[in-house]
């Protein structure tokens, strides 16, 4: 480990009265006095009068945990020698894990030939699957055109597109091969679902439309409204024939039809579900023609879901219909590691993203937990199995107690409850290390590196490779990342509505962020049964119909350091009172920087939170304008968050709708709690609201976006630093709430005590969810089990 020497003790009453130039040498304790086992660190010491060093050394490569011996000689023969002893600190040893689950949380398979194509008829024409998605399956096409807001709608564990009104159509552009297959053979499929009130009493009730029979050339596939049945139409000029489906669809249930023309049109056929039955048949007479033809095809009608769209030109038979028609969805299945015949298998409503080379499967709540294989079964058969561990998902329902001082034995405990991270967090950054974690004097250490730092340690890049700068115009290109990287730890369990305890000395430096947060993540894709349970709880859906819609949740309860004082600032009063306030606190605090009277600009304070758009419901309270990349070391900011959308202020400026998912609220301390003195950081969560404390005093109630999913429990120091836009590697000061710079080589936060005393219901007010994250160990380590005695 590395060691820097920022200051020196004078014994009672020998303090120089100018500064001193000395040599500074280094021994183990363990060695024996003698010059020659003395290393000579520098002989330019320069020690000012009250011990301070101004040019401090830093000695590299220190055993862990061994007693030095710092020897410093004044140069001036007459001023004589003094020894400091020092002891380094102990590091903890770690490692990685085994892959491992939670019911809810996602497997990830992947594999070197294509997954999704196993389940495809064959990949000629297109197919698209309108599942979340508008992106030809095969290839081959552009991706679907759906005018206005998509809505995807779910029905028996099968989503698909649902429109709205008469104008919503699905357009797919075809290309000449399209156009020549219409006149010499093709095949046409669709997957639809529609209940009985949504069916028109008569007309038709189009499905699949190309030109637009009975109007004009084209080929029309469509509902018989009054007799329930499908007819396939084909017409040139005034010349139409239909080919009728025997059985009618089903209502409130998913139907499938497939229309077949080949190169002897006499032979088309239609299959309906599981029926190849149908009356009416084609002649040439009825070929469209080519000239009056437009290029492209829709699909849908009001009150319908439609997936599955499929064309092709390939002859059709009764097995590329069958696969068509029922498509073989991959099997995900859990099987016992000691017991082959003891399998599980995974719903196919819980692949939740199906790719040419990856399966994503969200872990049903019923699956059996244990070490298991895991792999997929597909038309190719079985393929290679994966190891994985599932864990029960449980809450800690008896109190915690860590005391991290020379008696109280913390850190044994400490390694039974609580996991390193190694990873990116924050921006642009060197994350968080699992190296930065220790114990010293028997408190336990986080310690940040700065702005300043010249040593080896590296950061880490989210997933946990070690972080380089990656952007050719960064002057350290290709370099380790070794600035402005962190330590955090998360608990091994997770922790529901109770009391959370934190004492610590803080840094005595702003630029990063001590912070005390509980913590659950669950990033939601549309297939997986929790999405529309997700929205239903009111939060947003993100993403598009490209790149694939996703909602999160991300329930956290922080206190995080430091931070500046006013939530937003105005550019005048009149903005001040024409805000929409949809979240206020008595006392909460804005500022006013440009209004045209200068004696209106400065911080403002709502005393009345029923009216904050009348003037006498605020207080100017100073001329000070703290914006957010000046904190203070009085603040902090006191966040209940359910998910990640929104800026957190309970306010919008414009007429946008409110969307938060979250809410900060900046709060006073009262006093400076970076002073080199261990204070106690708690909060209290209930069901209701979440009670934020300092040294036994409250200072803020939060009632807004409370979370009700037990999460983990972490305690960490970093930089939120995110990037310039242009120059990635810089933070930008904007948006750098515990300050822009972190002027210093490293800094520590030392840890007293981490006490947890859970609620009851009836203490809390309500029970708490337990559902599983996406990446439960995503960026965590694990310190080693002892070896047997």
């Amino acid at each position: 480990m590395n060691f820097e020497l920022k200051k020196i003790n004078w014994e009672p009453g020998k303090a120089p009265s100018q500064l001193q130039s000395m040599t500074l040498r280094i021994r183990k304790k363990s060695d024996e006095d003698d010059e020659s086992y003395y290393t000579t660190i520098t002989d330019a010491l320069q020690v000012n009068t009250d011990g301070t060093i101004l040019n401090p050394p830093v000695i590299n490569d220190l055993e862990e945990e061994t007693n030095y011996v710092l020897r410093v000689l004044n140069n001036d023969p007459a001023g004589g020698k003094f020894d400091m002893v020092f002891t380094t600190p102990g590091t903890f040893e770690t490692e990685s894990f085994t892959p491992s689950y939670y019911p809810n949380s996602e497997l990830m398979y992947t594999a070197d030939s294509n997954i999704r194509g196993a389940m495809l008829p064959p990949q000629s024409g297109a197919y698209y699957s309108l599942d979340y998605t508008a992106a030809d399956w095969f290839e081959t096409y552009a991706d679907a055109v759906i005018p206005g807001e998509v809505v995807f709608e779910k029905k028996q564990d099968i989503a698909g597109i649902k429109l709205q009104t008469p104008s919503d159509l699905v357009i797919f552009a075809m290309d000449a091969g399209f156009l020549e297959g219409i006149k010499t053979q093709y095949a046409l499929g669709l997957h639809f679902y529609v209940d009985a009130k949504d069916l028109p009493a008569t007309g038709r009730w189009p499905l699949i439309s190309f030109g637009a029979p009975p109007d004009r050339d084209g080929v029309s596939v469509y509902v018989n409204c009054e007799t329930k049945k499908v007819h396939w139409a084909q017409q040139r000029n005034v010349t139409i024939q239909e080919i009728v489906s025997t059985e009618p669809i089903k209502l409130g249930e998913w139907n499938q039809v497939l229309v077949s023309r080949p190169t002897d049109i006499s032979a088309s056929k239609m299959w309906l579900n599981s029926s190849d039955t149908s009356t009416g048949k084609f002649t040439t007479a009825t070929i469209p023609n080519i000239i009056w033809m437009l290029d492209s095809v829709s699909i849908g009608s009001p009150g319908g879901i439609f997936s599955k769209y499929y064309y092709t030109t390939l002859n059709m038979d009764s097995m590329i219909a069958e696969k068509y028609l029922r498509p073989p969805y991959p099997v995900g299945i859990l099987e016992d590691y000691y017991d082959a015949e003891n399998r599980f298998t995974i719903p196919t409503k819980n692949l939740v993203v199906l790719d040419k080379n990856y399966i994503l499967c969200s872990i049903p709540t019923d699956a059996p937990s244990g070490r298991k294989w895991f792999y997929i079964e597909d038309s190719l058969g079985k393929r290679r199995k994966i190891e994985v561990n599932i864990l029960p998902l449980e809450k800690v329902q008896y109190p915690v107690e860590m005391d991290f001082s020379p008696e109280g034995g913390g850190e044994y405990y400490f390694k039974d409850l609580y996991y390193p991270r190694a990873t990116g967090w924050g921006g642009a950054n060197g994350g968080v290390s699992d190296k930065h974690i220790y114990t010293q004097n028997g408190q336990l250490v986080l310690e940040a590196h700065g702005d300043q730092y010249t040593g080896t340690s590296r950061g880490y890049s989210i997933g946990g490779a070690l972080k380089y700068h990656y952007d050719q115009r960064d002057p350290s290109f290709n370099l380790p990342w070794i600035t402005r990287v962190g330590a955090m730890i998360t608990s091994k369990d997770y922790y529901g509505y109770g009391r959370y305890i934190v004492v610590a000395k803080l840094p005595r430096d702003i630029g990063v962020a001590p912070s005390f947060w509980t913590t659950h993540y669950a990033k939601v894709y549309p297939r997986d049964p929790r999405y529309d349970q997700m929205l239903a709880q009111g939060l947003h859906r993100q993403g598009d119909l490209q790149a694939g819609y996703y909602v999160v949740g991300d329930n956290q309860i922080n206190m995080d350091l430091p931070s500046n004082n006013a939530n937003y600032i105005f550019y005048n009063v009149e903005e001040m009172l024409a805000t929409h306030y949809h979240m206020t606190w008595k006392g909460q605090l804005v500022a006013v920087e440009q209004d045209e009277d200068p004696v209106n600009n400065g911080t403002w304070q709502l005393n009345d939170i029923a009216a904050p758009q009348l003037l006498e419901s605020w207080t100017k309270v100073n001329n000070e304008i703290q914006h957010v990349y000046q904190p203070q070391k009085d603040n902090i900011i006191c966040t209940n968050r359910q998910g990640e959308i929104g800026e957190g202020r309970g306010l919008i400026t414009y007429n946008n709708p409110f969307e938060d998912e979250f809410f900060s609220m900046l709060t006073n301390i009262g006093k400076d709690v970076w002073d080199d003195e261990f204070h106690e950081f708690r909060f209290d969560w209930y069901a209701d609201r979440v009670e934020y404390y300092v040294d036994g005093e409250i200072i803020q109630v939060n009632k807004h976006f409370v979370p009700d999913v037990a999460g983990r429990w972490s305690i960490g120091l970093w930089f939120p630093s995110e990037p310039e836009p242009q120059r990635t590697w810089r933070t930008d000061i904007r948006t750098a709430w515990a300050g822009p710079v972190a002027d210093w080589k490293y800094q520590k936060m030392f840890i007293k005590r981490i006490a947890h005393t859970p609620f009851t219901d009836e203490e809390a007010g309500g029970s708490n969810r337990l559902v599983g994250e996406n990446e439960p160990f995503d960026g965590l380590r694990r310190y080693p089990a002892p070896p047997p005695a």
